[in-house]
């Protein structure tokens, strides 16, 4: 049987704000006060 092993104890808390011309993401890590924010953009192929 598979062992599952968690590193993470403390959850990763991400919001996405989805928009027309861009989604915006951001990424809180615990234990750290920065927070990390990530802009998409859309794209019609």
């Amino acid at each position: 049987m598979t062992e599952t092993i968690i590193a993470q104890n403390a959850p990763i808390l991400v919001a996405i704000d989805i928009a027309k011309a861009r989604h915006a993401v951001l990424i809180a890590l615990p234990g750290k006060k920065r927070r990390r924010r990530l802009t998409v953009l859309n794209q019609q192929d």
